[in-house]
């Protein structure tokens, strides 16, 4: 994730969830955010590909690759909640409950005035645009 990008989501907590942070804490935050992209960035990247390999078992017909793939995918899911897990937990690391709940507070009226679910808007933060994916 683009530095600018974390920075610009950093300042709109600021504006807007009246978040405030130490020094350490805005550092720790931008490389919280940097090691979560990178991980979310591999994952799909990873996720592609094995779409792309189901997708030639499904057209080849290949019932036993088609199989193995969908572990792989079903594993990668379990993944993806582990990962998450791991993601709040580092979080809750940095930032005090009051910080924390100011940040979900923000979101949830993010999501309410655009009519996404917050989980919607939670990856987009790590997303490298703003486009939906």
């Amino acid at each position: 994730m683009a530095n600018a990008r974390t920075d610009a989501i950093i300042d709109a907590w600021k504006s807007k969830a009246g978040l405030t942070l130490s020094a350490e804490e805005e550092q720790k935050l931008k490389a919280w955010f940097a090691g979560a992209a990178e991980r979310i960035q591999t994952r799909r990247e990873g996720g592609k590909k094995l779409f792309v390999e189901l997708t030639a078992a499904v057209e080849s017909n290949d019932s036993a690759k088609a199989d193995e793939l969908l572990k792989k995918l079903r594993e990668g899911f379990r993944q993806l909640s582990e990962g998450r897990e791991k993601a709040l937990d580092e979080f809750d690391n940095i930032l005090s409950a009051d910080q924390r709940a100011r940040i979900v507070v923000a979101a949830v009226k993010q999501a309410k005035e655009s009519g996404r679910p917050v989980e919607h808007i939670i990856d987009q933060l790590f997303s490298e645009s703003n486009e939906s994916q």
